[in-house]
């Protein structure tokens, strides 16, 4: 038995871990950890074995060296790193292990599930992107932080001219270096005076969202085999450029970047995804294209990128782009009372001549169901005339004096939902869900467990979307993910159901899964308190809804279910407004 444990010792060059032998349920088992090799392994004898697929087939030594140089060499953080767990900060892994829902494990078993290090028999060995991610005296690579310049003027000069401040250079791990660039550059970034929404603020010289994305892109997907330079930020009088070592990877043209599609390939994997556990990003292809809104929706030039094998660059420009006709579409508004979001819709209206749920998902980042609510509420305003025509509905800017007309008088286009029946209201919903259901199985599928650390993430949306918090004041975070026939129900029942189509939306809505009364005030738009008392609790009596906790009514998890399947159709004919 000795002797068969001691094989890996015995028989390869260079040795590998002897076995050994573990006892389960009252059977002795031999176990061989088989350790991934740096090197090329030998079996005295028998040559160099290659594993391919299922088979086992002899190869020369250069050929196994030059697999596992490639492989080297295209994947820094891969590498392995000569540091242990004990150089590890356990903090920043307790964070990371929180953000990923797997606070429970060890810090051993997490690094492996992110396959930051492996098994050597009984230990384990680091890669190069757990020490870049979590070392507690940063990385073993002299250029992993990021540099930062100010240039005064538009151009860098030299000699006596020289213009050229470079700020103190921040290093450490990843974790560090980010916060640490965030508020560097926060302080850098002017404010000056910009039109948000109909009214002239001051506001930061760039969205926030766009260059800290940037930032974030450039950290985690340079080069890191590149030791020789780091990523630069230079901050000039017009423009902010964001430089990283390294050129796209293979997966990636620069075309499929500037058409705004989302693209999900990274050169650095293992990093990006415990970036993602530490809150620092989302990993779902969105940031270019979200870069680009929101330098539209403050009236910025687009970014230029720029790709070379051996760098990527991504330049925000901070002249406004406001024309003299947009100027003129910004005084006819008046005084109305606009969030930025309503203001986006109309100045898309207004350039483009229409806009649809897709584009206002684009420029905006709201979801599917954020985007109808929005654009119904301009048409209920009387500031937008949709154009019903099932996949392709859009809505149009309605001229301003037979706007303002319309919502004085409470008047709506003919086209407009709440003149149709109820059939027509489902029929139409349905129609205009279908047309965006790519974009919503991208927002949604899997959104909980990619989300750890959204408000990090993706700083300054909530000041993005004051519109809609607004209209939902602190009920945001309780609206669940729906399937697309309760989404498309929800589109139908409009701004001010009657009781009756409101009572069956809530049944089928139970029908689905229990829901606490806020959840169920988020998706419709009501206060928890005001729904229970007016709506839930005659329900129950009605025998329409049953409570999950009925020994007690003011239970903190009370929800309610339906007592039934769910019904065709409303079944209840009053038409007393149901708020």
């Amino acid at each position: 038995m000795r002797a068969i444990l001691d094989t890996p010792r015995a028989r390869l060059r260079p040795p590998q871990p002897e076995g050994f032998l573990v006892d389960h349920a009252g059977v002795e088992l031999l176990v061989f950890d088989v350790p991934i090799s740096d090197v090329p392994v030998q079996v005295d004898g028998d040559g160099f074995p290659l594993r391919i697929g299922d088979k086992t087939v002899q190869a020369s030594e250069s050929q196994i060296q030059s697999l596992k140089f490639r492989g080297l060499v295209e994947s820094w953080e891969s590498r392995p790193s000569r540091m242990t767990l004990a150089d590890l900060d356990p903090a920043l892994l307790a964070r990371a292990k929180t953000g990923s829902g797997l606070g429970t494990i060890s810090d051993e078993e997490y690094l492996l599930k992110r396959k930051l290090a492996d098994r050597r028999g009984r230990d384990i060995a680091l890669r190069r992107g757990a020490e870049l991610l979590f070392a507690i005296d940063g990385p073993d690579h002299p250029n992993a932080g990021v540099r930062l310049f100010r240039v005064v003027g538009t151009e860098r000069r030299l000699g006596a001219e020289h213009n050229v401040e470079e700020r103190p250079r921040i290093e450490g791990t990843l974790g560090q270096v980010l916060p640490a660039v965030f508020a560097a550059i926060d302080g850098l970034v002017r404010r000056p005076s910009r039109l948000v929404g109909n009214r002239f603020r001051a506001v930061p010289e760039y969205p926030e969202f766009s260059w800290k994305e940037a930032i974030l892109n450039a950290v985690a997907h340079r080069d890191y085999t590149t030791e020789g330079r780091t990523t630069e930020v230079w901050f000039f009088d017009d423009r902010l450029e964001v430089t990283n070592p390294g050129g796209l990877v293979p997966d990636i043209a620069l075309e499929d970047l500037l058409s705004l599609r989302r693209v999900h390939v990274s050169r650095n994997p293992r990093t990006v995804r415990a970036l993602v556990d530490l809150g620092f990003m989302r990993d779902q292809g969105e940031g270019i294209p979200r870069i680009f809104a929101e330098m539209e929706g403050l009236f910025l030039p687009a970014p230029v990128l720029e790709a070379s094998p051996r760098e990527f660059r991504i330049t925000l420009r901070n002249t406004p782009t406001l024309t003299a006709e947009d100027r003129t579409f910004v005084a006819s508004l008046g005084d109305a009372e606009l969030t930025d979001l309503d203001f986006r819709a109309l100045l898309e209206a207004h350039r483009h001549g229409r806009i649809d749920n897709a584009r206002m998902r684009q420029i905006s980042g709201l979801d599917t169901l954020g985007a109808s609510q929005l654009l119904r509420k301009l048409r209920d305003r009387g500031l937008l005339r949709l154009h019903a025509a099932g996949a392709a509905s859009f809505y149009e800017l309605r001229p301003r004096e037979q706007g303002t007309e319309a919502a004085r008088s409470g008047d709506r286009d003919d086209t407009d939902v709440s003149s149709r029946s109820a059939d027509e209201q489902r029929l139409h919903a349905q129609d205009e869900c279908a047309r965006d259901r790519p974009g919503l199985e991208a927002d949604r599928p899997g959104l909980e467990a990619d989300r750890p650390g959204l408000e990090a993430d993706r700083p300054g949306l909530e000041a993005d979307r004051p519109g809609l918090e607004a209209d939902r004041p602190g009920l945001e975070a309780d609206r669940p993910d729906l399937p697309d026939d309760l989404s498309a129900m929800l589109e139908a029942l409009g701004e001010r159901p009657r009781q009756g189509p409101l009572r069956a939306a809530i049944e089928r809505l139970c029908a689905w899964r229990a829901l606490r009364p806020a959840e169920l005030g988020a998706l419709l738009g009501m206060r928890p308190d005001n729904l229970t008392k007016r709506h839930l609790s005659a329900m129950v009596n009605e025998g329409r809804l049953l409570r999950t906790h009925p020994e007690s009514f003011s239970h903190p998890e009370q929800a309610y279910r339906a007592r039934q399947g769910i019904r065709a159709s409303p079944s209840e004919s009053d038409d007393d407004d149901a708020q």
